[in-house]
């Protein structure tokens, strides 16, 4: 059997093994779910009522299914491309501009990536104003998306398109180690991006506004004192003009960040309760997990750009998805298309392990506000008011969850708790 003929076989047979595993998993999960309506676990009856409980696992069941028609419909979108001539229809489309070759690869991927990101837009729209908005989620209007979508589109420009160049000017011009330059400028780029989306990104999408004086702002910076967490500021964004979903997170890098809280978080938790939701965003950067992470990423970026070198002028992968030249806009776009197949289950180990850094960021959580009590209500607010699910099926937590279940987050503090308590 030729080497593209292998390829494609094994292409095809890792695919449909992903695609059986993710069904099956969802098929096991909603089966599991359905079979515990009415069944309240213990620990989260206080903030769960029958009602709320309901409806959490009808939302469970709902954005499942969106999951299992998104996956079929990007199933089906991935073989088209790859099996269909469109790229090559694509860049031959692009080469009747007469570019100079930079510029035609740019152009190719670019127009590759908007003709995806606009067959993905009916179910994004259907998840933002049906499914969000028959749970009372979205608060985004028509308006709103719209004017989103326009600035996304422009920020793709602004910075994709000069992002694009770089790449394919480094692949076709800085010799035998191009991967290892391509890895460095990736690196360079996603550190970059960590500086800027605070700065400049983020604010052309919400407001941030300084948290008012008050007893709330006084115990965040005591505790970010205590913690000896340096941050730029505390603010507010004004995620409930798109969402009634709360979050909390730190933007930047050094002495630049700032604490950034959903005003939704804030209507919804007590005092004690926010101090002990950021102390465990602190216990990431004290525990080293965004290092850790940042160092994994660079990693990742490095072995992935070499094993695209191998990929990227090797016939037979272009053979094998009916195209006859190679370039390095089809290889990159081919090679995109064909990762997942072939990565698909790396993704359960990485979310092993960044839940094992939420069980040591609670734990930090609980060390800092003197005991566990505080995380543990705001736990329960957060998930009763966002309906999460407490506690689903464990083989499908395990593939999909970057976070322990609710669950599994209230006996791991609980354990902790009753292993510090004095005898």
């Amino acid at each position: 059997m030729a080497a593209d003929e292998i390829l494609r076989t094994l292409f095809l047979a890792c695919f449909a093994l992903w695609f059986l595993i993710e069904t099956a998993l969802s098929v096991l999960n909603a089966r599991f779910l359905k079979a515990r309506r009415g069944q309240i676990p213990e620990p989260v009856k206080q903030a769960y009522s029958p009602e709320t409980y309901e409806r959490s696992i009808s939302y469970a069941l709902a954005r499942q299914r969106l999951g299992h028609v998104e996956r079929v419909a990007g199933s089906i979108l991935t073989l088209v491309f790859l099996f269909s001539g469109l790229v090559p229809m694509l860049n031959e489309s692009v080469s009747h501009g007469e570019f100079e070759p930079l510029t035609h690869g740019v152009a190719v991927i670019a127009a590759f990536l908007l003709l995806n990101g606009a067959l993905g837009l009916p179910l994004e729209l259907y998840a933002t104003f049906g499914l969000e908005a028959r749970f009372g989620f979205n608060k985004t209007t028509l308006r709103t998306y719209v004017l989103d979508k326009l600035k996304e589109l422009l920020l793709s420009l602004a910075i994709g398109v000069p992002f694009l160049y770089g790449l394919l000017a480094l692949i076709a011009e800085s010799g035998p180690l191009w991967w290892l330059w391509v890895a460095l400028f990736v690196i360079a780029f996603q550190f970059l991006m960590m500086i800027l989306f605070p700065l400049v990104i983020a604010p052309l999408f919400n407001k941030f506004a300084p948290l008012p004086e008050g007893e709330l702002k006084t115990q965040l910076e005591e505790l970010a004192r205590n913690c000896a967490f340096a941050v730029r500021g505390i603010f507010v964004v004004d995620g409930s003009r798109r969402s009634a979903h709360s979050n909390a997170y730190f933007a930047g890098l050094g002495k630049a960040r700032r604490i950034v809280l959903f005003d939704t978080l804030l209507q919804q938790l007590s005092v004690p309760e926010t101090t002990a939701v950021l102390a465990h965003e602190i216990g990431h950067y004290k525990r080293k997990h965004i290092l850790k992470a940042l160092a994994l990423s660079s990693v990742l970026t490095l072995a992935g750009c070499y094993v695209l070198s191998l990929l990227l002028y090797w016939h037979p992968l272009y053979q094998a998805f009916g195209m006859a030249v190679p370039n390095e806009a089809k290889g990159l776009i081919t090679v995109g298309l064909i990762a997942g197949a072939f990565m698909f289950w790396a993704g359960p180990l990485l979310y092993a392990l960044s839940r094992r850094y939420e069980y040591q960021a609670d734990a930090y959580a609980a060390e800092q506000t003197g005991g566990p009590a505080a995380m543990e209500s705001a736990l329960l607010k957060i998930h009763e008011k966002n309906l999460s699910t407490p506690m689903p099926h464990r083989a499908y937590s395990a593939w999909h969850y970057s976070h322990p279940t609710l669950l599994e987050r209230i006996e791991a503090l609980r354990r902790q708790s009753a292993v510090r308590a004095p005898e």
